[in-house]
């Protein structure tokens, strides 16, 4: 019997990390026609994205056959631990201590560090989406005047390192 040696699940990395980088987008696009809806879009699409990063570290963990420290569980509490923290921040907009706006704008800053904690540990390529979000904040933030005029090149900026990142990993994994 030969044993068929896992495949480097880079296709995985690049589409999880595009998909995540353009709901980042979407809301970004949302939060500049209608400030106080951003809220809500991140509220519903932060699940989405804890969707996506538990299964591309359960699918990268398969295909690699690689044990890591974290396991799904420990990752699993670091997203249930965004969303209370979200949950949260839906109180204070509730009982009216923040606007919509400013809540819609921690979600997107909460996002963005959940995910970069979650790069350190579990997976790479979320370092860099984690960084872009935080870019994608500050714009929002202060420069909301401008903002096209930088997020395009952000982004585009943002998924060009995932894919460098990814394929460096790709070469490695193939030069092995």
């Amino acid at each position: 019997m030969e044993k068929i040696s896992p495949r480097h699940p880079w296709e995985a990395r690049l589409v999880v990390s595009l998909i995540m980088l353009v709901l980042a987008f979407i809301g970004l696009v949302i939060t500049q026609v209608h400030s106080t809806g951003s809220f809500d879009y991140w509220k519903w699409v932060i699940p989405i994205y804890a969707f996506l990063a538990l299964w591309l570290s359960w699918y990268v963990r398969k295909q690699m056959q690689v044990l890591k420290p974290v396991s799904l569980w420990h990752e699993l509490l670091h997203w249930l631990g965004l969303i209370a923290t979200v949950l949260l921040v839906s109180l204070f907009v509730n009982i009216g201590i923040i606007s919509r706006f400013i809540a819609g704008l921690f979600d997107l800053t909460l996002l963005s560090l959940t995910l970069f904690i979650a790069g350190i540990y579990i997976e790479i390529t979320f370092v860099f989406v984690g960084i872009i979000l935080g870019v994608f904040a500050f714009l929002v933030a202060f420069v909301a005047q401008y903002l096209y005029a930088f997020l395009i090149p952000v982004l585009l900026a943002g998924a060009l390192i995932i894919l460098l990142t990814i394929w460096m990993s790709h070469k490695q994994f193939l030069s092995k």
